[in-house]
């Protein structure tokens, strides 16, 4: 049993990053391509819209769905219940933003963007439609039809609006894109999965779930507030277009962290939700699962800061050089955001998500404040390096916690990401030593990339943190080869 399920994880992880990668490159490609055609101002306008519908969609979402996943006796009125219940939001939330969507235009003395946040609002009422559906897919780890179907999903809605920004719609382009993605996976999903055998609001169930999701779906939503919030203030105090670049720029930071996030909140949850009885497995699995992880997410980090300007310009073109700075802050800040959200597992998993809250509310008051200096001083650097210094001291508050409930002990884990850190920096240092010697110029410097690899992987051996061979060996021992 314990050998089915290893490997059962093992299927789930690959088919989960498979999807992700492959929605995210269909995504980031269509998001070049629109990027070459569309101005930094448009997609400055559907990043301060996307604040709106982000937010809303963490309300419909509730939390509910990951207290399915955790449920191991999940019933038919449980889905129904969480399905009338995002209906039913999602119609609150229309409404409450086409009545805000003129006021909001005022606000940054746009006028399109109240048709912009109209329109794009109905995509809350699709993803209402689709959320029982991804979250049974998900808590019977069916990942590889989850996989199969947002990548349809996705590469229909991205190859329209490609279409129609060539034939000259602007920033609707985009707006199309995102309705289109949810309304095709929506119907694959009623298409092909089954429907709800019973179609009831259960108030005890609701008072269940509920009660599980409130401290996730607060945290959340703090979380999401802060995350996005940098939209609105560029927008407002220093200009549209640098909401526009800052957009782009978290575009690619969010392919990595999304991916590893997706991964931690669906597979690695699920995973290890199913032996949370036994401590000694679940810290066995966990430790393993991060390791690897950790030492992905600082390889991605350490070839983006390095890369970063070549990035912007292969992917968007000149014009968005200014994104530059945005990126290389933010891929740092995904670094040890990633890592956080790598405890909230631990803490979702034991039924201990107010910990979640409580430390979400006093990184906000942190990030609060960086924010309020930043706009005072209208300092886009100060705004920036806040984020960044939060996200650093949010990630070892949350570890220590973590740290309480599965009794392992913190300084290892601190120390493990240390090693991380000084390994990409070793590795970096070299590579500017070994390019400004050799004076390799432009895309000359991707020639670097397995020198990069050689080094930060040799590095993460020699300190005891992963070892690309050794390690692998291990994983399929493991799961292939019985004890």
């Amino acid at each position: 049993m314990e050998k089915l399920h290893k490997k059962n994880i093992i299927i789930g992880t690959l088919w989960a990053l498979f999807g992700q990668f492959g929605y995210m490159l269909v995504g980031l490609t269509a998001n070049i391509i629109l990027a070459r055609i569309l101005t930094p101002y448009e997609f400055g306008q559907i990043g301060i819209v996307m604040f709106f519908i982000i937010i809303s969609k963490v309300f419909t979402e509730s939390g509910l769905s990951g207290a399915i996943i955790r449920k191991k006796d999940a019933t038919a009125t449980d889905y129904s219940t969480v399905l009338i219940f995002n209906l039913i939001l999602s119609l609150f939330l229309i409404v409450v933003l086409f009545f805000a969507a003129g006021p909001i235009s005022d606000f940054y003395k746009d006028n399109e963007l109240k048709n912009i946040l109209r329109v794009s609002s109905v995509v809350l009422l699709i993803y209402a439609f689709q959320i029982t559906h991804i979250t049974k897919l998900v808590q019977q780890m069916e990942f590889k039809k989850k996989a199969i179907y947002e990548f349809i999903a996705i590469l229909i809605s991205a190859i329209t609006a490609i279409t129609f920004a060539y034939k000259g719609f602007g920033v609707w382009a985009i707006v199309l894109m995102q309705i289109l993605t949810a309304s095709i996976l929506s119907l694959i999903l009623w298409m092909f999965e089954e429907w709800p055998t019973v179609f009831v609001f259960s108030t005890g169930s609701f008072k269940k779930l509920y009660n599980f999701g409130i401290n996730t779906t607060f945290s959340l939503l703090l979380n999401t507030v802060f995350d996005n919030v940098y939209q609105l203030i560029l927008g407002k105090y220093f200009a549209i277009s640098q909401t526009g670049l800052y957009y782009q720029a978290k575009k690619i930071q969010e392919v990595p962290v999304n991916a590893l996030g997706s991964l931690a909140h669906s597979v690695i949850f699920s995973s290890l939700a199913k032996v949370q009885d036994d401590k000694k497995q679940f810290n066995l699995l966990y430790n393993k699962i991060s390791s690897t992880l950790s030492a992905i997410m600082g390889l991605v980090s350490l070839f983006v800061i390095f890369y970063s300007k070549n990035l912007i310009i292969i992917l968007f073109g000149e014009q968005w050089l200014g994104s530059v700075f945005f990126l290389q802050i933010l891929i740092v800040a995904g670094f040890f955001h990633v890592h956080e959200i790598f405890n909230h597992v631990i803490f979702k998993t034991f039924d201990q998500t107010q910990k979640i809250l409580y430390l979400e509310i006093v990184k906000k008051i942190i990030l609060s404040i960086s924010i309020i200096i930043g706009v005072i001083l209208l300092d886009i650097s100060i705004l920036l390096y806040g984020y960044l210094f939060t996200s650093i001291l949010s990630y070892f508050l949350n570890s220590f916690y973590s740290s309480k409930v599965t009794h392992e002990s913190f300084y290892v884990d601190s120390i493990k990401i240390l090693k991380i850190i000084v390994s990409a920096s070793i590795t970096i240092s070299l590579l500017l030593f070994i390019n400004s010697s050799f004076n390799f110029k432009d895309y000359y410097s991707f020639l670097l990339i397995p020198v990069m690899l050689t080094i930060y992987f040799v590095l993460l051996r020699i300190m005891n943190v992963f070892n690309l061979i050794n390690d692998t060996k291990i994983v399929y021992q493991t799961i292939f080869t019985k004890k």
